[in-house]
């Protein structure tokens, strides 16, 4: 079944798969590539290595933004800015776009990327997202867009750095505040406006400068 994804310019369509009780989505974008991205089965619990199901509504923007503020989450940008939550896969493609998109924004002072890794492409990268996300959360709040850098680059978590004790536990903390919102694909972004309202919405926008117009602190 194919379905209108309503976020133009961002992805054009997503499709869903079914085989049995195994669901599959892949979004197709709008230079007409097909990209797998996450598998599901409805009930399940989330495990390492093991995608994240959907089984109840999303909740409101609001309890988004309060379940990530519980989250292990990087920073990035002026620390008097307004905060943006945003979920991500470091080898997710879309989340890299995102990142880019939002980096003259962060440069200018007009945004606070709050940067909340997850890893749900393994299946589609041979096992790199895990560790490439417990990297990330080995380093400090300030060090981690440095680290997901370096990822970027390289394909993987850097050959030369040894996950932190605490960076399994912080990443199956982030895994279960993923499920809590109900994350359907990364990036997924969170944020409260000026006038206190909250929003959640998967991907970016086409219009940022009215999203950065709108962000509260």
């Amino acid at each position: 079944m194919n379905l209108p994804f309503g976020q133009k310019g961002v992805l054009n369509l997503c499709i869903f798969v079914r085989d049995e009780k195994t669901f599959q989505t892949f979004y197709l974008t709008p230079d007409q590539q097909v990209i797998p991205t996450i598998h599901w089965k409805p009930g399940t619990s989330v495990k390492s290595g093991q995608p994240i199901g959907q089984s109840a509504p999303p909740p409101s923007g609001e309890g988004a933004v309060r379940i990530l503020t519980a989250s292990s989450f990087g920073l990035y940008g002026h620390a008097d800015a307004p905060r943006l939550y945003m979920v991500i896969d470091p080898l997710c493609s879309f989340s890299v776009r995102a990142l880019q998109s939002l980096q003259p924004y962060i440069d200018k002072g007009a945004l606070e990327l709050a940067i909340v890794p997850i890893a749900i492409n393994d299946h589609e990268n041979h096992n790199r997202s895990t560790p490439a996300a417990q990297a990330m959360l080995s380093v400090g709040q300030r060090d981690m867009v440095s680290i997901w850098r370096q990822i970027i680059a390289q394909g993987e978590a850097p050959e030369d750095m040894t996950p932190s004790d605490t960076a399994g536990a912080q990443l199956q903390l982030n895994r279960q505040k993923a499920a809590m919102i109900n994350l359907t694909g990364t990036p997924t972004i969170a944020w409260l406006d000026k006038q206190g309202r909250a929003h959640q919405m998967t991907g970016l926008p086409d219009n940022l400068d009215s999203l950065i117009t709108e962000l509260g602190q």
